[in-house]
């Protein structure tokens, strides 16, 4: 809500552009103070582009005003990520090294802002299918194993 001035007044709002502050045009043909110019057209030779535009004329720059460049990923999350899909398709005990890794990553993406969580988390959860696969693959090879001591047990008792 407007406060009242002095007099108990409500004033109107000012000609200027509340989102870009710049009033109507100025009567030389050049934009508004503080808005860039159209596409394709550069300030006067001699004068100091206004703010927001870009000094050697191109229309793309870095990262606007209010815009912070991308974090990095993580690279103990990717590590992660590659070592659980090694861990699943050929040595699972890798998948432990890769559940550390996650969590390690995960810890310093939440410290730092870094990127990577995603892959994080997937290293974790294929590292632990990775364990899991390789426990059931042990407990595979001991029942074999035992069952094939035992018919080698039973068929040499007979002699």
């Amino acid at each position: 809500m407007k406060e009242p001035d002095a007099g108990g007044q409500i004033r109107p709002p000012s000609p200027q552009s509340p989102q870009t502050g710049a009033g109507p045009a100025r009567a030389d043909g050049q934009p508004p103070r503080g808005e860039l110019p159209p596409p394709g057209q550069y300030p006067p030779p001699g004068q100091y582009p206004p703010p927001g535009y870009p000094a050697d004329g191109s229309q793309y720059g870095g990262y606007p005003y209010g815009y912070a460049p991308p974090q990095p990923t993580n690279g103990m999350a990717l590590a992660s990520f590659i070592v659980s899909l090694v861990s699943l398709f050929s040595c699972p005990l890798l998948g432990g090294v890769a559940v550390y890794l996650g969590r390690r990553s995960r810890e310093e993406i939440r410290r730092t802002g870094q990127q990577g969580d995603g892959l994080a988390q997937a290293g974790v959860i294929i590292g632990w299918c990775g364990v899991g696969f390789g426990v059931l693959m042990a407990l595979f090879m001991v029942v074999y194993f035992g069952f094939i001591i035992t018919m080698l047990n039973s068929s040499t008792a007979g002699f």
